[in-house]
């Protein structure tokens, strides 16, 4: 069952990069922010995207819940009030132990997404907000209040996650935000930092030698689909063209072509911020061991992707996924050949390589740009490669599984290595 389409997908990244401009705006060297002003407009921005998003979610979803506890949302004529607090009921009865505290300040929420979306106050709505605690001014949220705004949103995507999920609890549910650092925090470098900083240089010397391959490649000298016609081309599958164009890249490297020469002296640098950056992913837990014993899990032909519950690992502690895991064990444990233990912590090695690995820019550094400029040291290279395309593997397969369900199919970072084995060859 695949829980994610266009829509919810798009509010998602939206409600992600919202906090991403936040952070890059107010960790800038130069630029001057005014941060009441600024907080304000974040905060704005967040409360009206994520009351569509949920709204979206329940409507989406609705059709899923067996227990028809998202349906009484939509019921006619009825207030916001009114379906907030049925929503609340549903979730009762049905055994979830939601927190009311967060469905009253999801209905200020809603009351604070239509105020700003129509310019104006309604007199029993802004009572409502001013007694949970928010502004009767939309230029009044602070820091506060936008991490209030975060936890009820985290809680609330949980609770709605849940009314699909066979579960009861009777233990109050309430999640809290991992991530407590306030904006007054942002103009300070952490040790972390560091790392991302790290990790971004990777991404400009990528983008950086790949340009000047380009240009290589789409030369007299060394075009890539020389000799060929526009119909043989047309007829050739995407892969067979990236692998002809790299192939053509490698043979101007090893011919010192002055284009891929002059990055030749940032190869080793480049080497030296990755072996950084890997020596901090071990020192966070995340080795070549637990990867792939993460790995033999997550990957086994037989494991039971369809299985609802590995979506929890995506927005929970490990914790509560233990928990939630443990209560549908005896259903589970006759299709999965390991124990709990083992697969909870498959799963948050798998949570670390999403957050550790954000993209693919190590494994195009070592397989398809480091190697062409610097092809005597392609041994190295690849030796480096093959452990992150593992990291990858992880990286990607855990997120396939938790977000939908479904198994990943590595053709990118497969096609990756395989060209830099024909590398070898040559």
């Amino acid at each position: 069952m695949n829980l994610i389409d266009e829509f919810i997908d798009a509010y998602e990244d939206d409600l992600i990069y919202i906090l991403e401009a936040q952070k890059a705006l107010f960790t800038h060297p130069l630029k001057f922010v005014y941060e009441k002003a600024a907080i304000a407009s974040f905060t704005r921005v967040y409360i009206v995207t994520a009351v569509n998003e949920i709204e979206i979610i329940i409507k989406k979803w609705a059709d899923k819940d067996y227990r028809n506890i998202l349906s009484v949302y939509f019921s006619e004529k009825s207030t916001n009030g009114e379906r907030v607090n049925a929503l609340y009921s549903a979730f009762k009865k049905a055994g979830i132990n939601v927190d009311l505290e967060i469905f009253k300040d999801y209905l200020a929420l809603k009351y604070l997404r239509n105020t700003i979306v129509h310019g104006e106050w309604r007199e029993g709505e802004k009572e409502w907000i001013t007694e949970r605690g928010f502004p009767n001014d939309v230029r009044e949220f602070n820091e506060e209040h936008f991490n209030r705004v975060k936890e009820v949103v985290l809680n609330m995507e949980f609770y709605i996650f849940l009314a699909i999920f066979p579960t009861t609890s009777d233990k109050l549910i309430r999640l809290r935000e991992e991530d407590k650092r306030t904006y007054k925090d942002y103009g300070i470098l952490k040790f972390i930092d560091l790392y991302k900083i790290i990790w971004k240089n990777l991404e400009r010397i990528d983008n950086y030698i790949y340009q000047d391959i380009l240009n290589v490649v789409s030369s007299p000298q060394y075009y890539w689909a020389s000799g060929l016609s526009e119909e043989e081309i047309d007829s050739m599958s995407q892969d067979e063209q990236i692998r002809l164009l790299y192939l053509a890249a490698y043979r101007a490297g090893k011919a010192e072509h002055s284009s891929l020469v002059k990055h030749r002296s940032l190869a080793s640098d480049t080497l030296g911020f990755w072996r950084i950056y890997w020596d901090w992913t071990v020192s966070r837990g995340l080795n070549e061991d637990k990867i792939k014993q993460a790995l033999q899990i997550i990957r086994d032909p037989n494991f039971p992707l369809e299985e609802k519950i590995w979506s929890i690992a995506g927005f929970s502690e490990k914790e509560n996924f233990e928990k939630f895991l443990s209560e549908i064990w005896e259903t589970l444990k006759e299709k999965i050949p390991y124990s709990r233990e083992e697969i909870s912590e498959a799963f948050f090695i798998g949570k670390l390589a999403y957050k550790l690995f954000p993209n693919l820019t190590p494994l195009f550094l070592f397989t398809l740009r480091l190697p062409i400029v610097d092809p005597e040291n392609v041994n190295l290279y690849f030796q480096e490669a093959q452990r992150i395309y593992n990291a990858l593997l992880l990286r990607f397969s855990w997120y396939e599984c938790v977000e939908r369900n479904e198994r990943f199919i590595p053709k990118n970072l497969d096609l990756c290595l395989k060209i830099c084995e024909e590398f070898l060859k040559e």
